[in-house]
């Protein structure tokens, strides 16, 4: 009898320690997926300025612009929709699922900063290049709030 009560006794302390470290691997794992995500809506952001002074500069042809542009619309527009798919699933605590969804918008206004770009390429109109410089402000603006980055 003592040892069925030893036996079930250890048995409820190895389930207890495996569930707490699975939430410690989750909770790992979440943090990590946050940095990388936060990671790269900054650097989207910092290939659409590069591409942009590029563009400027005469380093790339309207047409090679252009192809990269649409290249940072398409992944951007994956990662939404993918994060998107992320707060449907409902499998988020409240804290992190307000964080996917603030990642969100701040894509949103990445992808219009690029949409603005690709309108400058395409015209290489002055106010299709206001355009995008405000875009890119409001969206720098955002990323730094997102990520707690300080001026």
């Amino acid at each position: 009898m003592t040892s069925k009560l030893l036996l079930a006794v250890l048995s409820a302390f190895v389930l207890a320690t495996a569930s707490v470290r699975a939430a410690d691997d989750d909770t790992v794992l979440l943090n990590t997926l946050g940095y990388t995500t936060g990671q790269s809506v900054l650097l989207t952001h910092m290939a659409v300025g590069t591409l942009a002074d590029a563009f400027v500069g005469k380093a790339y042809k309207q047409e090679q612009a252009a192809t990269f542009v649409n290249t940072y619309i398409n992944v951007t527009k994956g990662m939404k929709d993918q994060m998107s798919k992320l707060v449907d699933a409902g499998t988020l605590t409240k804290n992190d699922s307000q964080f996917v969804e603030n990642t969100i918008e701040v894509l949103d206004l990445v992808l219009r900063e690029a949409g603005d770009l690709k309108d400058y390429i395409a015209s290489g109109k002055q106010n299709d290049a206001q355009a995008y410089d405000s875009s890119r402000k409001k969206a720098l603006k955002e990323i730094k709030t997102l990520l707690s980055i300080k001026d």
